[in-house]
């Protein structure tokens, strides 16, 4: 159907205000509290359990970490339909729609096809037919919410929807744990036919969270799309292309994005250090929950609380810190100093062995804290950036050349982290109460990585920023400030405490 034949609603606007644009924000954010619980019942432990029982190795682990990245490069396409067509509304509910959707598919291939090669190369199939199509949609919702939510109150919006939405995560995460404590087997192996109950947990799961995400797109029917200006090149010789340039053109197109992109060299030296921190977050990411739930020995529920859980709470309570130092500072410094913080996560990582659960579990909810509040700024920081560029021409291109760089790290981090751990299978070292296995060798990589990290952040040019030279002058000063006078003040209230007592006694 044309748009000549809609009705006036649901024709593109040139902008929505007031009580439309009030509603239009308040139905993105209630389909984000089903989005966010669909998140939330596809990761986590149930993810890694799944992939143990289908026959995983770690090999297969950092494949899966790695897959979403390569489909990073959906995105050039997405901001060539931009460019060309203008349109975002239906691309993102139909191309989110089927991702999500997908997890039901997921959830059916283990009692369709049981274990072993074959269903994990289905698996591997859907699931990356899912993160294609989640790319496809990302920049075209991006883009879309940029032209909807002012930008006067565009900070605050997305501050507060991740507040409501962040105890829907919470909940979800928690429940998932707790039924999947309740299914499992302990003493039986990871299998299909030693663990069916939970199994059918799992996928009972998935399908739950398959069908709340799809509700997540759906409700963005009921928003208004944004008219956006067309910046196609019209020449005819783009026109007719055939099939196979088509499909040429999908790999060039990427080629294209980065080749121009990187002519800028502040936007150079920012997309490298994205694709280092990402491939030093990427590294270790299946790994963290392979260790703490098979060598540690945590717990479903202990897993998706010390993970999901802490890593969340402690970006929430950072988070408007993170926002207040990055518009009074910069977006350099707090980059610095976030990246430094995320070296401690897996530092702390290496001392957590098995003996005391207990402090296994304190140890590691710290870290996560730790890691959620660290993460939490460096998002931000980059978030700032990635902006900054935005506002110049082109601002898709550089969005998307930014998420081809950065997938490149991540994909590099997936496949060399699973080739690692596979190939030091088995590896293990003592030393008084510490235990080392191949896991612990993939986090000195990741603590490795985010050091480097540190460094290029130093070198990054951000105009405008402080030195962070002088923000620590300034940290030392106000800590001086704050904490002397108090000192002094209890101890002069101490001596002359001492001088009335003496005067008393003579």
């Amino acid at each position: 159907m044309s748009w000549r034949h809609k009705s006036f609603e649901v024709l593109p606007a040139l902008s929505v205000r007031g009580k439309d644009l009030r509603g239009s924000m308040k139905t993105v954010t209630v389909a984000w509290m089903f989005g966010i619980a669909w998140m939330a019942c596809v990761c986590g432990s149930q993810m890694t359990l799944f992939c143990r029982m289908l026959g995983f190795n770690d090999r297969d682990f950092g494949i899966l970490a790695a897959l979403p990245w390569a489909a990073t490069l959906a995105q050039a396409v997405a901001v060539t339909f931009i460019e060309r067509t203008g349109m975002r509304k239906y691309p993102v509910v139909v191309y989110a729609g089927i991702h999500r959707i997908l997890w039901l598919a997921i959830a059916a291939v283990p009692f369709f096809l049981g274990s072993g090669r074959g269903a994990i190369t289905v698996f591997f199939i859907v699931f990356a037919i899912s993160s294609i199509l989640a790319h496809l949609a990302q920049p075209l919702w991006w883009s879309w919410m940029s032209d909807l939510i002012p930008r006067r109150v565009r900070g605050r919006y997305f501050a507060t929807r991740s507040l409501m939405t962040a105890p829907i995560h919470i909940v979800t995460v928690i429940a998932a744990g707790i039924l999947l404590d309740r299914a499992v087997i302990t003493a039986a192996p990871m299998t299909i036919d030693a663990q069916p109950v939970l199994l059918w947990t799992i996928c009972g799961i998935f399908v739950c969270g398959g069908l709340m995400g799809m509700i997540d797109p759906l409700l963005h029917l009921r928003v208004r799309e944004i008219s956006s200006p067309v910046q196609a090149d019209n020449s005819t010789g783009r026109r007719g292309r055939g099939f196979f340039k088509g499909l040429v053109g999908i790999v060039v197109e990427p080629i294209r994005l980065v080749a121009g992109s990187f002519r800028d060299h502040r936007f150079r030296m920012y997309a490298i250090y994205g694709m280092v921190i990402t491939f030093s977050m990427t590294v270790g990411g299946q790994f963290f929950w392979l260790n703490a739930l098979e060598k540690v020995g945590y717990s479903k529920l202990g897993a998706n609380v010390v993970f999901m859980v802490c890593g969340t709470v402690g970006a929430l309570m950072v988070v408007r810190f993170w926002g207040r130092l990055t518009d009074r500072w910069g977006r350099r410094p707090i980059l610095i100093l976030a990246t430094v913080g995320a070296v401690t996560a897996p530092v702390v990582w290496l001392f957590i062995s098995p003996g005391d659960l207990i402090l296994a579990y304190l140890l590691g909810g710290t870290a996560s804290i730790i890691s959620g509040a660290m993460w939490s700024g460096v998002n931000l920081a980059q978030t700032s950036i990635i902006l900054g560029f935005s506002e110049t021409a082109g601002k898709s291109r550089y969005v998307a050349a930014a998420a081809i760089i950065t997938a490149v790290g991540g994909f590099a981090g997936g496949i060399i982290g699973g080739q690692v751990a596979q190939s030091l299978h088995g590896f293990e070292i003592s030393a008084g109460p510490f235990t080392w296995n191949n896991y612990h060798v993939i986090f000195l990589i990741a603590i490795a990585a985010r050091i480097g990290a540190v460094f290029l952040a130093i070198g990054m040019p951000d105009p405008g920023a402080k030195p962070l030279r002088d923000i620590m002058k300034r940290a030392r000063f106000n800590a001086y400030n704050n904490v002397m006078p108090r000192l002094f003040w209890r101890l002069r209230t101490l001596g002359q405490r001492r001088g009335n007592q003496n005067k008393k006694g003579t």
